[in-house]
Formats: C-alpha cells, sequence, structure tokens
C-alpha cells in the first residue's frame, strides 16, 4: 500500500521565521507538529510555505507534500505521499530531536 501519511500541523504565520517548533500532545494522545513560517495567512502564501519548510526538513520532494484538510485553518493536515513505511522511519528521525517528541 502506497497510500503515505497524515501529519497533523498547527501552522503560525506571519512569524519571525520558518521552523518547525516542536510537538504538542492533545488529552487524546495524540500529537500535532507545531511549525511558523514567515509567510502572510494569505493567497495560500503560508500553505505553500509550510510544504516548502517541510520538505526541506524531511528532505522530501515538495511534490509528495499536499494540505488535505485546513486550507484556511491553523490547524492543517498534511499528506506525505509514499510507502508508509519507509515515510515512518525517514520522518521519525526528522521529528526525533524536536520538543515535545517522545523519541
Amino acid at each position: 500500500m502506497r497510500d503515505g501519511l497524515r501529519v497533523a500541523v498547527r501552522l503560525s504565520p506571519g512569524a519571525k521565521t520558518d521552523r518547525l517548533i516542536g510537538l504538542a500532545a492533545s488529552a487524546a494522545g495524540e500529537y500535532t507538529l507545531k511549525a511558523t513560517v514567515t509567510a502572510p495567512a494569505r493567497d495560500g502564501r503560508a500553505n505553500e510555505a509550510l510544504l516548502r519548510l517541510l520538505a526541506r526538513a524531511w528532505e522530501l520532494p515538495r511534490r509528495d507534500l499536499s494540505i488535505v484538510a485546513g486550507l484556511a485553518s491553523r490547524n492543517k493536515t498534511v499528506r506525505v505521499a509514499g510507502d508508509p513505511q519507509w515515510l515512518s522511519a525517514q520522518l521519525a528521525g526528522a521529528i526525533a530531536g524536536l520538543p515535545g517528541s517522545t523519541g
């Protein structure tokens, strides 16, 4: 199955830097990746900046990332196309060093 993965993201546009801040856990035990981008929340600019940031951080082609929920919200769901097993291993290393991670 090459369905990919879905990642919950909380985005803060109009920030001083483009960066991944860390992970936040919900009461239900689910994790959300927190990110900031300098782009404004206008005309899809912040969404595109988020996808470029994630592609760089995760060393993936930008074309493999898309926002599947929350286009007009700070809370987004990003789909990462590819083999879920390989992606899990790839992203685990990139996320492990972020504040709030359990790894």
